[in-house]
Order: C-alpha cells, then structure tokens, then sequence
C-alpha cells in the first residue's frame, strides 16, 4: 500500500512538472539565411577567395608557360638550361600547392572566427525569446530531429523579431 502510494505520487510529481515544461522549435538555417551579417560575410569570403583564385592562376599560368617553353625549345637548351627550367616548375608547383593549403586554411579561419559573434547574437536571441516565453527546451528544427513540432511553438519568427530581420 505505502509503495503504491509512493509511485502515484511519483507519477503526479512527474506530471506535475512535466506541465511546467514548455518545448519550442527554432530553425536556426532559416534564421541565418535571413541574417544580414551572414549575406556579409559571404560576401566577404567570395572576394577572399576570388584574390586568391587570382594570385593561384598567376602562378598556373606562369607554370604553363614554363612547361609550354621546356616542351617547345627543350630541344634547342642545353642540358643545364632544361634541369634549371625543370627545377624552376617544380618550384611553381611547390608554390601553387602552399598557396591553394594556405588559402584554405585562412578562409576557414576568417570564416570561423567573423562567424563565431553571429552564431553568439543569434542563439541569445533565442535564448531571450526562450526566456520571455517561458520555453524550458528550444530544439533546432533545421536539424530535422524533431518528429511533430505544432508551428504554435515555433519561435523562428520572435527571433527574427528580436534580431530586427
């Protein structure tokens, strides 16, 4: 009788503060696609990575005239000419392939550290908005996690509110 008690009361106690609970959506990608400081830094990244683009073809094209030269007036060099010709190329092979590394590495460093203060204003936009309505748990519903989610607990738009977009 006392354990039966015990886990009714237990399962009112559950109950209880399951009611307390409130669960909403968010949909972070949507909410980042309409940030204007992410259109930025896209914006931002494609010019990075359209001058290094450039600076690489300038040394492809200086490559390919090298290799063009060696093949049509190889013939014509003498041996020392054509060693110091091919020590030249694998040189500007040498330097394409760091360059193409280092570009990598900065645009995805210069990504993530411009992105980091966006990702910061828009999550404690949610969380505000979380807080002012009384959410306990937000999901990211652009993760496609969530099985039913009613649009009545959807907060996308109160962030979007929040954040002024």
């Amino acid at each position: 009788m006392i354990l039966m008690l015990s886990v009714i009361m237990s399962l009112a106690f559950v109950n209880n503060v399951n009611a307390q609970q409130r669960f909403g959506h968010v949909n972070t990608q949507e909410l980042f696609e309409k940030m204007p400081e992410v259109a930025a830094l896209q914006g931002e990244l494609t010019r990075k990575s359209k001058e290094y683009q450039t600076r690489i073809q300038t040394f492809y094209t200086q490559y390919q005239n090298l290799a063009t030269d060696i093949q049509n007036n190889g013939p014509t060099y003498t041996q020392m000419v054509v060693e110091q010709k091919y020590k030249d190329a694998a040189a500007l092979e040498q330097k394409i392939t760091s360059l193409e590394t280092e570009a990598q590495k900065e645009l995805a460093n210069y990504e993530q550290s411009r992105l980091a203060p966006i990702e910061k204003k828009a999550f404690d936009a949610i969380q505000r908005v979380a807080t002012a309505n009384a959410y306990t748990y937000v999901f990211d519903g652009s993760l496609g996690v969530l099985i039913v989610k009613p649009d009545s607990d959807n907060i996308t738009n109160l962030v979007k509110i929040e954040l002024g977009i």
